[in-house]
């Protein structure tokens, strides 16, 4: 029996609409209007703010809220795993600091509970500036696949052999041409006819 492929899949703005929660509570609590443009800034002013620093606090503040511990998953992408289950293993790569981790595995179980085998953790956006490669931890758990909504992190993938899935038609991830070993899916749908390709 052929060995099951890893794919590594991103929480973020792949498995939730993460980013349109944190600024819809940002911007009620705040007073701003911020919109899905505002992903990754580095100007504060539109974050109401002089300071890039106060404004990654305001964020981190949101992540005790309950608007983020009860946010929900784009149900396609819960139909997509369940069907790729089958056929791939399935763990996750994330940018979220190891602080909540607790959190976020429990958030998986309880909305992906027997598709991800496992949870990673980058802490790109920790405080304290830790930081690890979405593309060396997706070559040490030997993941032939990454779907994820940043650029950046598709292209180390691929440039480290890892087949990239660009996920989401974002503000923060368009580019003219995307580099050999990237491509970009809309949706879930597109995600699922990507690899129903790759089985043929």
């Amino acid at each position: 029996m052929a060995t099951k492929l890893v794919i590594a899949v991103d929480i973020d703005d792949v498995l939730t609409p993460h980013f349109q929660g944190l600024i819809d509570w940002y911007n009620h609590k705040y007073g701003t209007k911020l919109t899905l443009a505002h992903n990754h800034p580095t100007d504060p002013s539109p974050w109401g703010t002089d300071d890039i620093t106060t404004a990654g606090k305001r964020v981190h503040a949101y992540l005790d809220t309950q608007e983020f511990l009860s946010s929900q998953p784009h149900e396609e992408a819960i139909r997509a795993l369940r069907s790729l289950s089958n056929r791939y293993i399935l763990v996750t790569i994330t940018a979220r600091d190891t602080i909540i981790e607790k959190v976020t595995r429990d958030w998986l179980n309880e909305h992906f509970k027997e598709l991800i085998r496992d949870a990673h953790f980058t802490a790109g956006y920790s405080l304290e500036g830790k930081l690890k490669s979405k593309a060396v931890i997706g070559l040490a758990i030997n993941a032939q696949y990454l779907i994820d909504d940043s650029l950046a992190h598709c292209k180390e993938a691929a440039k480290a052999g890892i087949k990239a899935l660009l996920y989401g038609d974002y503000p923060w991830n368009q580019a003219k041409e995307l580099p050999e070993g990237v491509t970009r899916v809309k949706n879930w749908q597109e995600v699922l006819e990507y690899f129903n390709g790759q089985s043929r």
